[in-house]
């Protein structure tokens, strides 16, 4: 798939980074916590704190153009894992290239 298909169906992610070791013997996947608030008209920021396979995880991502674009760090450690984000709260609309207008 070229990047310009790609692009067009699933929006950009200008960074992506991702380290991850998982537990192939687990299938754990539990939610410990999770917060979020409305910071402007269409940004807010998520937390989440949750148990999974994971023994070791690094996330960075960074996207635009694509349904709650917005920059994601995630750290992992011993099935514990926090990720926290500061998103979009809109849809991109792939077929007019902008954002979806809700009234």
């Amino acid at each position: 798939m070229s990047q310009d298909s790609w692009s067009k169906e699933t929006g950009i992610c200008v960074i992506y980074i991702n380290l991850t070791i998982r537990n192939p013997w687990s299938d754990r996947f539990e939610i410990v916590g999770s917060w979020s608030q409305k910071l402007f008209k269409h940004k807010a920021w998520e937390v989440e704190i949750y148990r999974s396979d994971t023994v070791a995880e690094l996330e960075f991502k960074i996207t635009s153009q694509e349904d709650h674009a917005g920059i994601t760090l995630g750290l992992g450690l011993i099935s514990y894992t926090l990720r926290a984000q500061l998103y979009d709260t809109r849809h991109w609309n792939y077929a007019t290239q902008c954002w979806e207008i809700y009234e």
